[in-house]
């Protein structure tokens, strides 16, 4: 006898999932800046959340140093859809944000991360192109996001929709992308 097996999908309640640890800390009057996640702070190798694998771009701590000298909150927005698909669980998700944060927290930290648990086929409004991070950021109470620092056309797309500013660090250090940003922001 064959058993048929069935691919078992998690379901998430519609809307992202704001990490526990970081919402509702401080206020910035001034803004936030949003960063990606994967291929923008972090190497992106793949839809994992192993801390063990966990690896700052270039630039990547130096940036959020800047961002938070400035007086600006930092905040991330990244799909995860690996957890509606269960190549990795809620547990581990937490696990790789607790190992990041704590080694941001000689940058001065990161003051919310918002995350879309959904696989594109779900249509949800927080899957990157759509806006629903960045509305859960400013929601949060954290501050109001005034740029978005990413690597793909779905982050770009995302800043567009949402009417921020977009700095592509795709193939570029995040530092040098964020001072130059920095001067002409402080500059205006």
């Amino acid at each position: 006898m064959h058993k048929e097996r069935k691919q078992h999908i998690v379901t998430f309640l519609p809307g992202p999932i704001l990490d526990p640890a970081t919402v509702g800390l401080l206020h910035f009057p001034k803004g936030v800046v949003v960063f990606d996640r994967d291929g923008t702070l972090v190497e992106d190798a793949g839809q994992h959340n192993d801390p063990a694998r966990l690896v700052f771009r270039e630039g990547a701590i130096d940036a959020i140093a800047l961002v938070k000298g400035l007086g600006f909150g930092v905040a991330i927005a990244s799909n995860q859809a690996g957890l509606e698909t269960e190549k990795f669980s809620l547990e581990q998700l937490m696990a790789f944000n607790a190992e990041m944060k704590s080694q941001l927290a000689v940058a001065g930290g990161i003051d919310v991360i918002a995350v879309c648990p959904h696989h594109e086929s779900s249509q949800c409004e927080c899957r990157k192109p759509k806006t629903g991070l960045l509305e859960a950021i400013e929601g949060s109470g954290v501050g109001v996001p005034v740029v978005f620092v990413g690597d793909t056309e779905s982050d770009q797309m995302a800043a567009l929709a949402s009417k921020i500013e977009y700095l592509d660090v795709a193939h570029s250090n995040i530092f040098e992308v964020v001072q130059d940003w920095s001067r002409s922001h402080e500059a205006s």
